[in-house]
Parts: structure tokens; sequence; C-alpha cells
């Protein structure tokens, strides 16, 4: 149980179970649905910060994240929500 809610406190993850079902005939014994609840934005200790604002897509406000496409030849980069295609600021 330690190792769970360490994986907790590190993370911000907490699984419904600790312990996947190893087979059909266990799986079918579940009676608790297996979910997780993972918390984004969890206050981790010692992380580093940006000393900038966020940049943010012009259409919709997302903001720039490691799933968007960038193209650094052309210093843009392609909104994961919108697609819309922004340029970086100077």
């Amino acid at each position: 149980m330690d190792e769970s809610y360490d994986r907790e406190m590190r993370d911000g993850i907490r699984f419904s179970w600790n312990h996947w079902p190893c087979n059909k005939v266990t799986a079918a014994r579940v009676v608790v649905p297996v979910g997780c609840l993972y918390t984004p934005l969890k206050e981790i200790e010692n992380m580093p910060l940006v000393n900038y604002a966020s940049v943010q897509c012009k259409t919709c406000t997302t903001v720039l994240n490691p799933y968007c496409v960038v193209d650094f030849r052309y210093k843009t980069w392609n909104c994961t929500s919108c697609a819309a295609k922004n340029n970086f600021p100077p």
C-alpha cells in the first residue's frame, strides 16, 4: 500500500486498484471498475520554472505543449486543438 501512496505523492496518479488483473477469470471477478485519477496541476518540489509567459494559440488560446507540431525552420507551431498555424513570439 505504501508504494501506491508514494506514486500518488510523487506523480499525482491514483488508481482504483493497486494491481491489474492477470487473466480473464480474475478480470471477470472484479466488481469495482479499473480507473485512474490524474492530477496534472500537482505541485512538485524542486520543479524548475520558466521565466517567460506561456505561448498561446491566436485562435483558441490553447497553450503550446509537447504534442504540438513545431517547425523550427519557419518558427511556427500547429495547435493541437484547432489546427491553427501560429508564429513564435520574437
